[in-house]
């Protein structure tokens, strides 16, 4: 009730969402794989800048993410540790994750970690909501996440922080734009203690961009990223299985990187982009007093993409249409012996997209998108997936439905593992449908958005081998909005989930049927003040020790809080993480970060 009284408090005194820099335009590039305005999509689409990520003076790409409607985030303990997202109560594997377009999921066992995403170098987030496979072929189940790197003007950044239990965070980012041309590059460094013994995380980031102008309409460049970890594990299972016991020695550190080339022409209405990429992970995890004797394990992944796109604007609407080819392999080789050795599963698409704009009468405009991918797989065969979406703008106001198809491919895990691998297993499937409606102006917005998918074939383990034997529901509402009252932003979102299997009706685990975020933000001369509230209600787990047993988890909410002084180039700021301290486990059996105090500064110029 102390929540829900919150809530109703924020929204009372000025009404309401998670980020308050999107009143203004916005131009997004991946509802469409072509950039046009936010007004105009006929997506349910989150947009975070950079502005908001310093007014939150947030560290961490995930932490971010948690504002956003329909979005649930659950790490394993404290910062750096494994990090999952869940979108509209879908399983973590459903959702794409691009860093500037490219694919990071990892092709191992599906999904992508979180837990040393930094947002150092990150100029803009797309959260798009909904299935895509019709653009984007496998893993674009539930939605898509878009990290931007390339800012749209020249600038140097330096900042620096320092916190409660041994945080410390530098980084530097510098940039040159001058049309075609470009130049940034981005160095980040962190060490923290953690909130236990054996509970410390460092991570190195470079990210790295150039871009230039050939010849007329033909630009070419390479971009980059570099990720570099340790973590400490502060505790593990005992022989028994039956309790969680500290451990001293148990850490995992490893690496990540992404580089591509792309290359972009322009020419009257024709445009065309190719982009080779390539990604690789590694991760590394050892533990010389593990119960059962000395334990180290190495998983390397690595995959290999080409994507070519083409852009026609006609006079019944822009046609966009492409090939990608994936090559990806993945190696794990344990103390006990070799899991598999470059398992490869290598797939083959071609894509249309139709987008078209088109008056209806004198007030109203009339947006449709209509797609559809075929991806050929070596491993089980081929996918086909439909999407179809439409939006009417009258005035201030957008009405919006959307219905496709959906899949995500077994994992090279999944299909050649020792333990449960099936070399027969097909694709997860999904269909799902939305409705909403936007409403805009210019000191606020609202957005509520209906949506129910199904999902078959799911992989789950079935008897000590993997099998298309799932089946579920995710039915819920979505709700977000924002205003800007004078000097103060305040915003709110909330989400409703009912995700559940189907047969037994148990709800999957970690979606909670309750969520939400409210922000305040108020600038009073140079102060900046801002306040950020996350809610998770209750939610089923499972037991992390023996019987492994299904059990309900209480409601948190956590309170984020930080004053910034604005002196020209120059902002200090404090900060409070959970400031209540609260405690909580966002996975059973991990307790999340405590309360900590930071203190920070930021030049730009």
């Amino acid at each position: 009730m102390k929540t829900v009284s919150i809530i109703i408090i924020l929204v009372a005194l000025s009404p309401v969402s998670a980020f308050t820099q999107t009143v203004s335009e916005e131009i997004v590039v991946t509802a469409s794989a072509l950039p046009e305005s936010s007004d105009e999509t006929p997506a349910a689409i989150t947009v975070v800048t950079r502005e908001d990520i310093e007014r939150r003076a947030a560290r961490d790409v995930a932490d971010v993410l948690r504002e956003s409607a329909g979005i649930t985030v659950s790490r394993i303990g404290s910062g750096g540790h494994a990090t999952s997202l869940f979108t509209r109560g879908s399983n973590s594997t459903h959702t794409l994750v691009l860093w500037n377009g490219i694919e990071v999921n990892n092709p191992y066992f599906g999904g992508y970690d979180w837990g040393q995403f930094s947002t150092a170098g990150v100029e803009q987030i797309e959260i798009v909501r909904g299935p895509f496979s019709a653009l984007y072929g496998s893993d674009a189940v539930a939605g898509v996440v878009n990290i931007l790197s390339a800012p749209a003007r020249s600038g140097l950044r330096v900042a620096a922080e320092t916190g409660g239990n041994g945080l410390t965070n530098g980084s530097v980012a510098a940039s040159y734009v001058d049309g075609p041309r470009l130049f940034t590059v981005t160095l980040e460094s962190r060490d923290d203690g953690g909130f236990a013994r054996n509970d410390d995380f460092a991570q190195d980031t470079a990210t790295a961009a150039v871009r230039w102008g050939v010849a007329n309409g033909l630009t070419v460049g390479v971009t980059g990223r570099y990720n570099v970890y340790d973590v400490g594990i502060p505790t593990n299972l005992n022989a028994a299985l039956d309790a969680l016991v500290p451990t001293l020695r148990r850490r995992q550190e490893g690496s990540e990187y992404q580089v591509a080339l792309p290359v972009g022409f322009t020419r009257g209405r024709m445009s065309y982009d190719l982009t080779l990429a390539q990604t690789r992970r590694e991760d590394e995890l050892s533990d010389p007093d593990d119960p059962f004797g000395l334990l180290w394990q190495t998983t390397r992944s690595t995959a290999q993409r080409a994507r070519l796109t083409a852009h026609a604007r006609t006079t019944i609407g822009t046609f966009v249409g492409g090939a990608e080819y994936e090559d990806a392999s993945v190696d794990d080789v344990t103390s006990y012996g070799a899991n598999f050795v470059e398992e490869q599963r290598n797939e083959r698409s071609l894509f249309v997209e139709h987008r078209m704009s088109k008056p209806l009468g004198r007030r109203a405009i009339l947006e449709t998108s209509a797609g559809v991918r075929h991806d050929q797989y070596e491993t089980f065969g081929s996918e086909t997936s439909p999407r179809v979406a439409l939006a009417v703008l009258l005035g201030n106001f957008k009405l919006r439905a959307g219905h496709g198809e959906a899949f995500r491919a077994p994992s090279i895990g999944e299909l050649y593992s020792p333990f449960g691998g099936n070399v027969q297993l097909r694709a997860e499937r999904s269909r799902s449908s939305e409705v909403g409606i936007d409403w805009r102006t210019t000191s606020g917005k609202l957005s509520a958005t209906v949506f129910r998918a199904r999902y078959t074939d799911l992989i789950t383990n079935a008897g000590f081998t993997f099998a298309n034997v799932g089946r579920a529901s995710a039915n819920g509402i979505e709700f977000s909005g924002e205003h800007r009252l004078g000097a103060v932003d305040a915003g709110l979102t909330y989400t409703y989930t009912d995700a559940t299997a189907d047969g037994t009706g148990a709800e999957l685990l970690r979606r909670p049927r309750h969520s939400g975020s409210a922000f305040v933000g108020a600038r009073i001369g140079a102060f900046d003040a801002n306040v950020v509230l996350l809610h998770s209600g209750v939610r089923d787990d499972i037991l992390p020790v023996m019987p492994f047993a299904r059990f309900t988890t209480g409601a948190h909410t956590t309170a984020d809080i930080n004053v910034q002084y604005r002196t020209g180039r120059l902002t200090p700021y404090l900060k409070i993480e959970n400031a209540a301290d609260a405690r909580y486990e966002e996975v059973a059996g991990y307790r999340s970060p405590g309360r900590r105090a930071i203190a920070g500064l930021r030049f730009a110029m």
